[in-house]
């Protein structure tokens, strides 16, 4: 529901050597050597972040990152339930997105 996409230069190419640098992404689900699927569970909300390596023509290394922020059933549930001002629920996970998309621009792998 809430997504997002961020590159950043990276100092490495094999993303399961350096697996503890994304502690933060939750519990990898799939995960090979340029490729990882990352879940996280929270109370309202749940988080996956997909990360891929890609390396461009000059031979830089960039790190993809796209993620999304979907609210889950518990969520749903007080929004309908609660309707109209159940839904403001959904800012929490808006609001998780946007602090992880800060997190991201201003963390150094």
């Amino acid at each position: 529901m809430f997504t997002g996409f961020i590159s950043k230069k990276a100092p490495f190419d094999n993303l399961e050597e350096n697996l503890n640098k994304f502690y933060f992404l939750g519990e990898p689900k799939i995960l090979n050597s340029k490729q990882g699927v990352f879940l996280k569970s929270h109370t309202f909300y749940k988080q996956k972040t997909n990360v891929r390596i890609f390396i461009n023509t000059k031979n830089e290394v960039f790190l993809n990152f796209s993620y999304s922020f979907m609210p889950n059933i518990l969520s749903w549930i007080l929004g309908i339930c609660f309707f109209p001002l159940g839904f403001l629920i959904f800012i929490i996970p808006n609001k998780e997105k946007d602090e992880f998309e800060y997190f991201l621009s201003s963390h150094d792998f």
